[in-house]
């Protein structure tokens, strides 16, 4: 037995039902009034001559001979209820109820309940619809025909048909579901894949045009057992097909990429002969890289970096660089490892491929053991000659603090340059917190030139000093 979804042309035709009864409510003085006169006169003409002498000509008047008409149309019986217990009879209509028929099927559907036949034929219809009240008249009016096809849930066991109606399987005949089966299929040729043959279980439908359109919507696809299987972002769709009591149906089978090695692989295999990895979302090649082999993943990796930027594809391959992945990177790979990279990986970098790095702050940076002989002593000469600097400016430093002349510029009269020698002073002498060791080259050089110009003023302000204390 197998359990299809798919469009019938089933039709339901929509009854209504408006049912008129009398009810009671407690009478208002104006309806007792009327119902004892109805009661109590011989004849109208005495009856409107009552309510013309206490009425008048006034509003009134008319409407008590309103409320007189009505109540002679009662029964004596109940003009007697009226003055005994107060309760008035009104007649109401109800349209409220209504069922759909099923012709085809010969079922009715009336408050979610199935119901065998026609129900507004059925001869105890008032007590189903319990009204409790007197019923004057009934009436079961149609209110529209509908024969659209919509879908519906189909067993089918052998030769027997059933269709699911509210939570029943109603018996359908053979003959009729052909007649009202809705089949939307001109291009099974276009199915490459394998046509099973029969089904069982539930989750089919119907193989339409559109289902196998979409199959074929791009060349992401690839057979398994002969069933489609289409690569999605997030996931490999397959499609079931199969062939059943003359047409066609399908199901769907979702196999995620998480955990699934061999399907990983795959699907980027495919992706990259197709040229459309490249639009494949990022976070879903991390997923599919993540679950394949190291090299696979190194070789997309590098096919990716080569064609476009990847923040997220380029700490992938750092990840790999750390793990041991060292060799057969393309170069572009390497220069967008770089731009995101931390200097912890500049070594494994730099170790697969030393031309890349040039830049002697990177290289710097570098594990020595892995440098070039021409690197190594570019480094070796960068360190020696940042080392001198320092050196100088460190000797500079300690000779003007010695000199004291900081305390003898003070019995200068200020002009330029005692006032720039003061400044210089004050950043490099006085509680300077420049760390001189971790500075870079570029700080370095801009220090040095400042301190070789505190240096120069120091002499010239000395001279100043010491004529200044000859001339007294």
């Amino acid at each position: 037995m197998v359990q299809i979804n798919l469009k019938l042309k089933l039709s339901k035709i929509r009854y209504g039902i408006k049912v008129s009864y009398n009810t009671f409510e407690k009478a208002t003085y104006d309806q007792y009034l009327m119902s004892s006169l109805a009661l109590r006169s011989k004849d109208e003409t005495q009856a409107y001559q009552y309510i013309d002498e206490i009425t008048g000509s006034g509003s009134l008047n008319a409407h008590f001979k309103n409320l007189y008409n009505k109540a002679k149309l009662l029964s004596e019986e109940q003009l007697r209820d009226v003055m005994n217990n107060s309760l008035y009879p009104m007649l109401r209509i109800d349209k409220s109820n209504s069922y759909i028929y099923y012709p085809q099927l010969d079922i009715s559907v009336f408050n979610n309940k199935i119901y065998t036949g026609d129900f507004g034929k059925y001869e105890d219809l008032i007590e189903r619809l319990y009204i409790q009240e007197k019923v004057i008249e009934s009436e079961v009016f149609e209110k529209g025909n509908d024969e659209r096809p919509e879908p519906y849930s189909i067993q089918l066991d052998n030769d027997i048909v059933k269709v699911k109606i509210v939570d029943e399987w109603i018996p359908l005949d053979t003959t009729i579901f052909q007649e009202i089966f809705v089949n939307d299929l001109s291009s099974i040729n276009k199915f490459e894949g394998k046509v099973h043959d029969g089904a069982d279980g539930s989750n089919w439908f119907t193989l339409t045009n559109s289902v196998i359109n979409n199959m074929y919507s791009n060349n992401n696809y690839f057979y398994e057992d002969g069933d489609h299987c289409l690569i999605r972002n997030e996931d490999v769709r397959k499609t079931i097909v199969s062939q059943v009591a003359g047409f066609y149906i399908y199901k769907e089978e979702i196999i995620p990429y998480i955990n699934n090695k061999e399907l990983c692989e795959k699907v980027l295999s495919i992706l990259k002969s197709n040229k459309s990895i490249n639009e494949f979302k990022t976070k879903s090649l991390i997923t599919l890289l993540t679950y394949s082999d190291d090299l696979i993943a190194q070789d997309i990796i590098n096919y990716i970096l080569a064609r476009k930027d990847s923040k997220e594809l380029a700490l992938m391959g750092i990840e790999l660089l750390n793990k041991g992945i060292e060799k057969k990177w393309e170069d572009e790979a390497l220069k967008c490892f770089l731009n995101y990279a931390d200097s912890s990986s500049y070594s494994l970098i730099y170790k697969a491929n030393p031309k890349l790095i040039k830049d002697i702050q990177t290289l710097i940076l570098i594990n020595p053991d892995y440098l070039t002989t021409k690197h190594k002593k570019e480094v070796e000469e960068y360190k020696k000659d940042r080392q001198a600097k320092i050196d100088t400016i460190k000797n500079i430093i300690g000779e003007v603090t010695a000199s004291g002349i900081r305390e003898s510029v003070k019995q200068l009269k200020a002009n330029s340059e005692t006032k720039k020698f003061s400044k210089l002073a004050n950043k490099y002498i006085g509680h300077s917190k420049i760390n001189y060791e971790e500075s870079t080259i570029k700080e370095l050089d801009k220090y040095l030139k400042e301190i070789t110009e505190m240096h120069n003023l120091e002499k010239i302000l000395n001279l100043q000093i010491i004529k200044e204390k000859e001339a007294k």
